[in-house]
């Protein structure tokens, strides 16, 4: 079991602390009805750190690292996964900008997305193409001192009024006769004319964040939107998928900690012929394994991140991969195991792990889908 410092269990406390006050179920019940983005939990986590905390301190962070991250986005999933989702998720591709970003980009928009002032939308996935994202057919020209982008992003996290800045991979070079040569990296802010942004549908998960297709009809930005080096843009989006995996594992082992936690406390004060429902043996043997499965996904997960952080360790996006595609996997099957336990009940919205259940599979489609987490472990072990 891994050692948490004194620091990092001031950290978990905190969020904790901070869940225990702020997700009221009457609160939470009333944002789910009406399907609306917590705006006010949002901007009190970021007033506390929760936003951002693996920014650099320059930018309104507080210069930790990913494991810190991890560690919040557990305790915020756990305490319910929907909110959690939003919060952890609403900063999403901005890590690029740490990472890749120039100067002024670093300072005009990470302290914006620490602060709640605005979220951060990765654009990375299009039609036809998924998580394929070496098929970019978005495109960029240059034209004098502009790039002109053209072309369509869906399932674009945090699309909409709320987002500030889009992170867009692009084609920058239509000869290329490599699928996955000549793509850049643009930051594109919301509000350039050309943008719209239509609704994905209703979706089976995660219904509390935008999700969205974002349009760019000859969206002119300045040559100074480049993320990185031109044509590198592949490259930077692979590594920071590498990073968003841990994100996914964390949330996944947060949901599946929470979905066991109702589950638990359920059949511990149900009763059925005469017995708890805990005393059976088939219930203890079905809990047992649920701790197991989370436990298993904490270890890896944690290393993961931990391996992230070092910047020595070798094959990370491997490590990575694998804690997102055995923490997701566990979380969906934890929590359809929790609607189990708790029988009819399990169906009922009140009980909460049914919604538990429809964001682990949320969750489990991010940065790809068990085949692509699979490529990329085989892929390390070459």
């Amino acid at each position: 079991m891994f050692e948490l410092t004194k620091s990092q269990m001031q950290i978990k406390k905190a969020v904790k602390d901070f869940t225990k006050g702020e997700f009221k179920k009457e609160i939470v019940d009333a944002l789910i009805k009406n399907c609306s983005f917590p705006d006010k939990i949002w901007k009190k986590a970021a007033n506390l750190g929760f936003i951002g905390i693996h920014f650099p301190e320059s930018y309104s962070g507080e210069g930790l690292g990913v494991f810190e991250n991890t560690l919040i986005a557990e305790e915020l999933c756990r305490a319910d996964s929907t909110i959690g989702f939003c919060l952890t998720r609403a900063g999403h591709g901005a890590e690029l900008l740490v990472h890749f970003g120039n100067e002024d980009q670093k300072s005009n928009w990470l302290p914006k997305v620490a602060e709640a002032t605005v979220l951060s939308s990765g654009a990375f996935s299009e039609p036809g193409s998924g998580h394929n994202v070496a098929g970019t057919q978005t495109t960029a020209h240059k034209i004098g001192e502009h790039w002109v982008v053209n072309g369509t992003k869906n399932f674009v996290i945090n699309a909409g009024a709320q987002s500030g800045v889009y992170i867009v991979l692009c084609r920058t070079d239509e000869s290329s006769e490599e699928q996955n040569g000549k793509l850049s990296l643009f930051l594109i802010e919301s509000d350039r004319k050309g943008i719209t942004v239509n609704d994905v549908g209703k979706r089976l998960g995660c219904r509390l964040s935008s999700i969205a297709e974002v349009c760019f009809d000859d969206v002119r930005i300045p040559k100074s939107s480049l993320i990185g080096m031109e044509n590198k843009g592949l490259k930077l989006v692979t590594a920071y998928f590498t990073e968003s995996r841990i994100l996914s594992a964390a949330q996944s082992l947060g949901i599946a900690q929470g979905a066991f936690e109702r589950a638990f406390s359920y059949v511990k004060g149900r009763e059925q012929f005469g017995r708890k429902i805990v005393d059976f043996q088939v219930t203890r043997h079905k809990l047992a394994e649920m701790h197991t499965k989370i436990e298993a996904s904490r270890l890896l997960t944690y290393q993961a991140a931990l391996s992230f952080d070092s910047k020595k360790a070798k094959n990370v996006s491997k490590m990575s991969a694998m804690a997102k595609l055995f923490a997701c996997r566990a979380a969906v099957e934890v929590c359809d195991e929790a609607i189990q336990l708790l029988g009819g009940y399990g169906y009922i919205q009140e009980y909460e792990v049914e919604r538990y259940f429809r964001d682990a599979k949320m969750v489990e489609m991010l940065e790809g889908v068990r085949g692509f987490q699979k490529e990329t472990i085989m892929d390390g072990l070459s």
